[in-house]
């Protein structure tokens, strides 16, 4: 796909790799519709900062557990720039609960968050997408997606989740649209620049976005984490 001019939105987009993604494509001369929840100022700020650089940046607020708000969302996207290229789907929630203190609650908005809605905006997406003969949806798993830790078994199952309706999605939008998902491992934000950094995961993006001849795939940047390798941090 050529990125200069396309347009792409980026769910929770604001802080850590969502930032880092909606940067990078941003510098490849994207349009970024920039997506927050809870994260306005910090979004604003990013967006700010970007289209300082002569970047296309805007910012648009969402709860995405809510299904009329994920159609207020595209709706707007739409208005502002027409139409849409590219999905990330990176919004997530991520919080420690062992099973037996997990409560209901607990497990729907988890679920809500890093399924439902990634299904929710890529059924929107697609639609704008098939109208135009094409379209990229990138999806933000986990190592967690097939890694199970005890105390997080309701992330985990969203993950593992996210990871089918990656498959699913992606052959029920073929030809037309590829699906195609990133699973990071234990991410660095420190900048140290040990084990996996924000950098490998917008290498890994732009790789996807890049070709037309992957999808359904999960792409694992883990620096082999899945596979008992101990990360180098």
């Amino acid at each position: 796909m050529e990125l200069t001019g396309s347009v792409a939105l980026v769910t929770g987009g604001a802080r850590r790799l969502g930032a880092a993604m909606a940067c990078a494509l941003a510098v490849r001369g994207v349009q970024v519709a920039l997506h927050c929840h809870g994260s306005r100022p910090v979004a604003e700020n990013l967006a700010a900062e970007l289209r300082a650089t002569g970047a296309t940046v805007e910012v648009f607020s969402a709860d995405l557990r809510q299904a009329p708000a994920v159609d207020a969302l595209f709706a707007a996207v739409e208005r502002r720039f027409g139409t849409l290229h590219i999905l990330v789907n990176n919004a997530a929630v991520f919080e420690r609960r062992p099973v037996l203190e997990l409560t209901d609650a607990d497990w729907e908005q988890t679920l809500a968050v890093n399924l439902t809605a990634p299904f929710w905006c890529a059924r929107r997406a697609a639609k704008l997408m098939l109208a135009q003969g094409r379209g990229k949806i990138i999806n933000l798993a986990c190592v967690g997606g097939v890694r199970p830790w005890s105390a997080y078994v309701h992330y985990n199952v969203s993950k593992a989740g996210l990871i089918m309706l990656t498959e699913g999605l992606a052959k029920a939008l073929a030809p037309v649209i590829q699906v195609n998902a990133i699973a990071p491992g234990i991410v660095d934000l420190t900048g140290a620049r040990q084990g996996v950094t924000p950098d490998d995961i917008t290498r890994a993006l732009l790789y996807l976005l890049d070709t037309d001849a992957v999808t359904g795939e999960t792409l694992f940047v883990d620096a082999g984490y899945r596979l008992g390798i101990k990360p180098n941090v």
